[in-house]
């Protein structure tokens, strides 16, 4: 029994700004200060990341295939819902909806403490630096309650900004490369194995997002087109950058010295262009972290949205302006960021909000997991749809998907997966009020 609301016809966002959402969503700050955590690792790493960057082609795979035969806005939350119903299709929808607000808050933290390198009053008035989280985040919140084309042209703009000093920093930096520096490229009290395991750890969650083109597809030009080649693209040019970078990183820094450095892609840059590069690129950093919440913004909204239409969600979130925008559900999940900012302000809760978005990523890593295994349930049977088959590449590609995301939700604590299920339960009310609105419309 579904919400009889108004299905949007506003396809405003094209190839290069739905590639722009899931670049833009994926890198956020893990690629300027990342290099550092490898570093303790040593140059093996790399391979961890050649690892982590098949997984992810994997899902991306996956994805790309499941936009073609299901272009429907909700992303992971759509395929689990077409394949397994509607309660297992809500708590999925509902974990990526966590991911989304609590990822927002973090990174609005991370945005003024980033700043407060170029305004130290920042980092020493925290009630100064809470002011700032909330303004940038509303900032981004407001720019996409105008509409989603201003929203999306925001994210374009950001994403072509963020990604030059990736590609022109490691470029420029191959001449400067001391290969000694690779060498030894593990600790040694560790195998290969592990200097490879433990990187695969650590990198898994910068690829967080490669989903983003699926949520709103119902804004997407030719979507089931436009979102699968957004999907793949975005990702396989994401994998070449992390790589890219990492290699580039290692050649110039010694990994010992990499392993202290408190903003790795920094030195790397002073070291190749001089100290006058510096406060330029921390900028770039800034545009790039600023350039991931606005993604998350524009996404947070949009699968509150999707649900409420198909009754799993109050039917108040279903409501759009004009053009399409899921204002209603921004303003929310915004307000409930900035209630999760505020509980920073007391150092004991500052660790409890570390979790809340922790376990916002593992909830989304099991959409990750159901997507992949929906395929099999969606695509069984024949049929006249060459992209719906189990072909032996999808087969490969899934159980790559499967992989990825079993080995993220090993590596968390357990603590962590227990406030998952926690989190998961807490949802059911919110699925009942739905289905309730869902009735009453009817």
């Amino acid at each position: 029994m579904k919400v009889k609301t108004k299905i949007s016809n506003h396809r405003i966002f094209g190839f290069w700004t739905a590639t722009s959402l899931v670049v833009g969503n994926m890198i956020g700050t893990g690629i300027f200060f990342l290099p550092a955590n490898l570093g303790a690792i040593g140059s093996i790493s790399i391979l961890g990341w050649v690892a982590t960057a098949i997984g992810a082609l994997c899902l991306a795979f996956v994805f790309a295939r499941l936009s073609i035969v299901y272009p429907k806005s909700g992303g992971p939350y759509t395929h689990s819902r077409d394949a397994f119903g509607n309660f297992v299709g809500f708590q999925m929808g509902w974990g990526y909806w966590i991911m989304g607000w609590t990822s927002n808050a973090a990174v609005s933290i991370a945005f003024i403490s980033y700043l407060s390198l170029f305004i130290p009053i920042l980092r020493e008035n925290r009630i100064l630096s809470f002011m700032g989280a909330i303004g940038v985040l509303w900032v981004a919140t407001i720019i996409n309650c105008i509409g989603l084309r201003a929203g999306g042209r925001v994210q374009l703009i950001t994403t072509i900004l963020k990604v030059c000093p990736l590609i022109i920093v490691p470029l420029v930096g191959l001449f400067f490369i001391n290969i000694d520096n690779y060498f030894p490229t593990h600790q040694p009290d560790t195998s290969l194995f592990q200097g490879i395991n433990s990187a695969f750890a650590l990198t898994l969650w910068a690829f967080i997002g490669l989903e983003s083109a699926t949520v709103p597809a119902d804004s997407v030009e030719d979507p089931g087109r436009t979102i699968s080649r957004a999907t793949l693209f975005g990702t396989g040019l994401v994998a070449i950058i992390y790589l890219f970078t990492t290699v580039v990183l290692f050649g110039l820094i010694p990994a010992q010295i990499l392993a202290t450095s408190h903003a790795p892609f920094v030195d790397a840059a002073v070291l190749v262009f001089g100290s006058w590069i510096g406060p330029i690129v921390g900028i770039c950093i800034l545009i790039s972290i600023y350039g991931g919440l606005n993604g998350w913004v524009l996404l947070q909204g949009q699968v509150p949205h999707s649900m409420a239409q198909e009754g799993l969600f109050p039917k108040a979130f279903a409501q759009e302006s004009k053009d399409g925008t899921p204002i209603f559900g921004l303003v929310v999940s915004s307000t409930a960021a900035s209630i999760l900012m505020f509980l920073t302000l007391n150092n004991t809760m500052a660790n409890q909000v570390k979790m809340v978005v922790e376990v916002g990523s593992v909830m989304t890593v099991f959409a990750y997991l159901l997507s992949s295994v929906s395929t099999y349930v969606l695509f069984r049977g024949p049929t006249n749809n060459v992209y719906a088959k189990l072909t032996p590449a999808l087969h490969i590609a899934v159980f790559g998907g499967v992989l990825y995301s079993l080995f993220a939700i090993y590596g968390a604590e357990m603590r962590t997966l227990l406030y998952v299920a926690v989190g998961f339960l807490i949802g059911i009310p919110m699925f009942l009020w739905g289905r309730r609105d869902a009735a009453r419309n009817a």
